[in-house]
């Protein structure tokens, strides 16, 4: 099968998966049920394809939504979030060093193997960084993509274990609010997209961490600011939340899958060791009267930046500081980390 028609099917599996995850009440329905349906065409056949730069879509158009929904007061709010992050970045600093030297000991990787596999990163750019490093790339690449995938998956009962009431009424809110929304104005929408593309691909051609889905957040929010024009329609988020549901379903393949016997303690381990981070990160922003819990919840979520973001619009929660801290956690991940992982190699 050619790529162009193994891409052409992997989305209209995608886009099914998607419509029988709606029709079912999957949480995040878009993205669950696409990657679910992606994830198995993909292991049953092993011919499901979707470029993963096709990702830079689905960051602009994240981007672009959560630039739409800002206001002046989230503005002003944002000074309340560098806490949060701090705390988030110090807290998976030392989980990811404390797990890496656990796991390097006890299932006998390398020590920056075993660093980079619990790194809380992006799965392409921390293995790209695992390529300059002593590290066994494969251990990094699979840790990494079953990291992701599993924490989307178990994310959104995760979420509703603990806050089932308040992400309904959210979502119902959204509906109502979705549906008394005055016509999309074809003109407004196209400028709003047009500065949103923009900004996304000066991101992208800048090169740096998190750059696309940042600058295309800032374009949109500060044109929203500015103008007072907001016009983005829900069609265009469930489109890019299809994208990053195919992209992540489409990399786990018939060898991911058969590798999972190898890799499945040191596995489960990891994403529960993280959702418990998620857990007491909510409560203590809880407490502290930083964050809501759910909120919080989402902004230490360790997958995708851009995927937690589209996945965050589905349940209410303030999406700006969400992406904000998620943002923050993919710089530290990609930038400042490795150093620390530099460091720890002069003395290997």
């Amino acid at each position: 099968m050619s790529t162009g028609l193994s891409m052409l099917f992997t989305f209209i599996i995608a886009f099914v998966g998607a419509k029988v995850g709606q029709k079912l009440h999957f949480p995040a329905s878009f993205m669950i049920g696409s990657m679910l349906a992606v994830m198995f065409f993909s292991v049953l056949t092993d011919t499901a394809y979707f470029p993963q730069e096709a990702k830079v879509i689905a960051q602009i158009a994240a981007g672009i939504f959560i630039g739409q929904k800002l206001t002046r007061s989230d503005v002003i709010n944002l000074k309340y979030v560098v806490k949060p992050t701090l705390l988030l970045l110090v807290i998976l600093t030392m989980n990811t060093f404390i797990l890496g030297f656990a796991f390097s000991y006890f299932f006998h990787w390398n020590v920056l193997t075993g660093l980079l596999a619990t790194t809380p990163g992006g799965l392409m750019d921390t293995t790209l960084i695992a390529a300059d490093f002593d590290s066994e790339i494969h251990i990094v690449a699979i840790m990494q993509l079953v990291r992701s995938v599993g924490v989307l998956l178990l994310f959104p009962t995760w979420i509703k274990l603990f806050s089932a009431e308040e992400a309904q009424e959210s979502v119902t809110e959204n509906i109502e609010s979705a549906s008394k929304k005055q016509p999309l104005n074809k003109k407004h929408f196209l400028i709003v997209m047009l500065v949103g593309i923009s900004g996304g691909l000066l991101g992208y051609f800048l090169g740096f961490p998190a750059g696309t889905l940042s600058l295309s957040l800032l374009f949109s929010a500060l044109f929203k600011l500015r103008t007072n024009i907001s016009a983005f329609p829900i069609q265009i988020r469930q489109f890019a939340q299809i994208l990053a549901g195919s992209m992540v379903g489409s990399s786990f393949t018939r060898g991911v899958a058969a590798s999972l016997k190898t890799f499945f303690l040191p596995a489960l381990l990891l994403i529960a060791v993280y959702l418990l981070i998620s857990y007491l990160y909510a409560q203590i922003n809880k407490r502290k009267g930083w964050l809501d819990f759910t909120s919080a919840l989402f902004a230490s979520c360790p997958a995708g930046a851009t995927d937690i973001a589209l996945l965050s619009a589905d349940y209410g929660v303030n999406m700006n500081s969400v992406a904000m801290i998620q943002i923050a956690r993919l710089i530290h991940a990609v930038g400042i980390m490795p150093l620390l992982y530099q460091l720890v190699s002069f003395f290997l």
